[in-house]
């Protein structure tokens, strides 16, 4: 799954920690194996501060569903004690900014756009906006191209089918 993700070592290495604790604990008998391997990917990524979203893990995780996979991370915090845990507790906070290189790069946008986005994105932060972080950073990235000298994304429709199939994909 990792590598299909183009995940970097560490995170492998850390989701298979996660799993051996997990499996370790022999708790794990009768669960879906997917999911429960989906979830420690998830963690991982989470604790690497290299978040990826749930529908992003799902579309690797052969078969297992959003709802599987969050109930295995539920069942793995709490199998591990880690609801407690510093470095987890904030897992859940993810912003735009944390997507914002790498949907830039999908996109193939020149450093100066990536640079500005990252800008709106650092300014937004500071901002109560109770929006979805993957939705303010496709705004942000259809705003930048709007105003950039590199109009042939959106003219491609690079952009708009980028954004709609990642936020619609499951």
């Amino acid at each position: 799954m990792a590598d299909r993700l183009n995940l970097v070592a560490t995170i492998k290495d850390r989701a298979n920690e996660i799993y051996k604790k997990v499996e370790s604990l022999r708790s794990i008998k009768g669960r879906n194996q997917d999911a429960i391997m989906a979830a420690c990917l998830y963690i991982a990524c989470r604790q690497e501060e290299k978040p990826r979203t749930i529908k992003e893990i799902c579309s690797v995780a052969n078969g297992a569903t959003k709802k599987d996979i969050g109930r295995a991370k539920d069942f793995i915090q709490k199998q591990l004690g880690l609801e407690n845990d510093p470095s987890i507790q904030d897992m859940c906070t993810i912003s735009a900014g944390d997507f914002m290189r790498r949907f830039c790069s999908s996109l193939g946008m020149n450093n100066q756009a990536v640079k500005a986005a990252e800008e709106v994105v650092e300014k937004i932060g500071e901002l109560d906006i109770r929006r979805s972080p993957i939705s303010i950073a496709a705004a942000i990235i259809y705003m930048i191209t709007q105003l950039s000298e590199e109009k042939r994304l959106l003219r491609e429709g690079t952009v708009l089918l980028f954004i709609v199939g990642f936020l619609f994909s499951t």
